[in-house]
């Protein structure tokens, strides 16, 4: 048992120990590296995606093979290099509706027009940012195609291609170029989405019917300039390889009908996509400007480049 003296003692012992402990210097943690996404968006530790093991391998070796073949590349030479790589690659529709509830889908074995841009700009910018490694080109994906890179539900995901570009040049990704060397004003009321909501499996939900009718009003107050397509060969010299091209269209409700990358041969402009007319990623047999010529419903192009 203790006595009173004893208790003091144990008292004084202990306040000088705290005492002491007080006195020395404060070990701050290191801040752990920021990630190659972080720069863009919050992203998440948890994402969930969805891909198959020859997915990851397929994205791996190229961006592996890219980065040893043209080290301290630009963002528009990895963007060429790498779609190289998937040249032939089919035309499928529809990947990203693949399961629910709504995640990160990853398919390098079939991809459409936007997922075949979407994947090359995250594989490029996950080895120039980063390490190349699956997870970097994971959540960079997700920052491209959700806003915040943080996945919610359907309506989570950047659906009408004019907020595709706008999101993403707020994010710092790139800049929207035809609003500076545009001609025309672009100014869309989209709604196709929310008045064909049969042809979307997921708008059975009404829940995401009206948060698409609040998607579509925001896209519908986008002010852009655009290129009409038969201006297309007088400003040829002001994009790049590497830009992004999107199809701007009359057709009602929707902004934009197609996309894909530019590609100079011989000195003129093509289009490198994910094309419907052969189903697969080609590169446009003739000119763009010519490509467009008969295309009825399509009234010219936005472009953007990668920063």
């Amino acid at each position: 048992m203790n006595t009173p003296g004893s208790f003091v003692t144990s008292i004084c012992l202990l306040f000088f120990t705290l005492s002491c402990q007080s006195a020395q210097p404060v070990q701050e943690k290191e801040a752990p590296p920021a990630k190659a996404w972080q720069q863009w968006c919050p992203g998440t530790d948890d994402l969930p995606v969805f891909f198959s093991e020859s997915d990851s391998i397929l994205a791996v070796k190229a961006m592996q093979e890219v980065s040893a073949a043209i080290p301290q590349a630009s963002i528009a030479d990895l963007i060429m290099a790498l779609s190289g790589k998937f040249m032939g690659t089919p035309y499928v529709a529809h990947t990203l509706e693949v399961k629910e509830p709504e995640q990160l889908v990853i398919n390098l074995s079939g991809m459409d027009c936007t997922t075949f841009v979407e994947q090359m700009l995250a594989m490029a910018l996950a080895i120039q940012q980063g390490e190349g490694s699956f997870e970097d080109f994971a959540q960079i994906l997700a920052c491209i195609r959700y806003r915040d890179g943080i996945i919610e539900d359907y309506p989570s995901r950047l659906h009408y291609f004019t907020e595709w570009l706008n999101h993403n040049a707020a994010k710092g990704i790139l800049e929207v170029l035809s609003n500076e060397i545009g001609m025309e004003p672009f100014k869309r009321q989209v709604s196709f989405m929310t008045t064909n909501p049969g042809s979307y499996r997921q708008l059975k939900n009404p829940t995401f019917v009206e948060k698409m009718k609040e998607v579509e009003k925001n896209v519908s107050g986008f002010e852009m300039k655009y290129i009409p397509k038969g201006k297309i060969r007088n400003i040829e010299t002001k994009i790049k390889d590497g830009d992004i091209i999107a199809f701007t269209t009359d057709i009602d409700g929707l902004d934009v009908s197609h996309t894909g990358f530019a590609i100079f041969q011989n000195g003129r402009l093509h289009l490198l996509h994910a094309s419907t007319r052969t189903n697969m990623v080609e590169i446009s047999p003739v000119p763009l400007d010519e490509y467009l010529a008969p295309l009825r419903r399509v009234t010219g192009i936005l472009v953007a480049r990668v920063k």
